[in-house]
């Protein structure tokens, strides 16, 4: 198999770490999955620590390309079918995020990087890249960086099919976790329309 996915998750936040598995099997195709889920060593946030870990599993199965999953965020089901693996770097040039909290939306534009959970690379062209601190929360941006001052064969699209989710649930990195954005849903009408009925389901009833 040319390409797997990794899930860098703490073990605190069960009920989406299971919804996680199952958008997983919904996406098929039999490629490895590494879900990286040992106990934390500290209360500082390991994502980069587990990171390493997944690609090095990643790179023992012979896989040439990585594609993170993150354990809260909503995918597609065909969200890896549809992926042309000829590029060092891939993701997406804006990121709608919901907060379940709030029941708020906004989608955020950010040139020349996608956000950790929809990007995906070519394992080898991590060479030269010096991994950050293992509490770095933004890793995305650094490897956007790595990857553009490097000129790496990069493939940026517009329109991101996928949503991030803000909950606050176990141990969180990102900001936004705590923001009220600057679109409301208050019927949860939007989410209802950018996901899949058993996802609406699942983040309608879950406790946040």
């Amino acid at each position: 198999m040319d390409y797997c996915t990794i899930t860098p998750t703490r073990g605190d936040r069960a009920e989406l770490l299971a919804f996680c598995k199952r958008q997983l099997d919904r996406m098929g195709e039999g490629r490895p999955n590494f879900i990286v889920d040992h106990p934390p060593r500290g209360t500082f946030p390991d994502l980069v620590p587990r990171m390493k870990l997944g690609i090095a599993r990643a790179k023992e199965a012979g896989c040439e390309y990585v594609f993170l999953v993150e354990d809260d965020d909503w995918y597609p089901v065909d969200y890896l079918r549809t992926k042309v693996l000829d590029f060092d770097f891939f993701g997406y040039s804006s990121t709608v995020y919901y907060n379940l909290k709030t029941k708020t939306y906004a989608k955020f534009p950010h040139k020349n990087r996608s956000s950790l959970f929809c990007t995906g690379f070519r394992i080898a062209a991590l060479e030269g890249f010096n991994w950050p601190a293992e509490s770095t929360v933004f890793l995305d941006i650094e490897l956007w960086d790595f990857a553009m001052r490097k000129r790496k064969k990069v493939v940026l699209l517009e329109d991101n099919p996928c949503l991030g989710i803000k909950h606050g649930i176990g141990k969180t990195g990102g900001k936004a976790h705590g923001w009220t954005m600057k679109n409301f849903d208050r019927d949860m009408s939007f989410l209802k329309s950018r996901v899949d009925a058993e996802a609406f389901e699942f983040y309608k009833n879950l406790k946040v």
